[in-house]
Parts: structure tokens; C-alpha cells; sequence
């Protein structure tokens, strides 16, 4: 048995996908990349794992409204 996702579900997920190829890419990248610190840690570390922490829990809460 194969269950459907439906269309705004999955164009959801296409679109977390896009966002996060464009904001992971050199250009939007190197904005980031310099001497600032937040709490100790780079900024450019900050903003990658706070990209990908925030894409992971959109991506939860898609895919469990879809389980619903």
C-alpha cells in the first residue's frame, strides 16, 4: 500500500529544499563569513546549524500534519 502525499505538502518540502540550497550557497554564504562572534561561536557557525535547525522542525511539523 502506498500512501500519497498530498501536493502542498510536498511543494512544502520543495520549497524548504530551495531555501536552504540558496542560503547555503557561496554568495548569501560569505555574508557570514568574518571575524563576529554570538555567544562565543562564529557567526557563520550560527547561521548554518540555526538554517539547518530551523529547516529540520519545519520539515517536522509538515511531515506530521501529514500523518495526521
Amino acid at each position: 500500500m502506498q500512501i500519497k502525499m498530498k501536493k502542498r505538502h510536498q511543494q512544502k518540502l520543495i520549497l524548504i529544499s530551495i531555501v536552504l540550497f540558496f542560503l547555503w550557497n557561496v554568495p548569501f554564504v560569505t555574508i557570514f563569513d568574518g571575524d563576529a562572534h554570538l555567544f562565543g561561536f562564529p557567526i557563520f557557525y550560527v547561521f548554518i546549524f540555526f538554517s539547518w535547525l530551523i529547516s529540520i522542525i519545519l520539515t517536522y511539523i509538515i511531515l506530521k500534519k501529514f500523518y495526521e
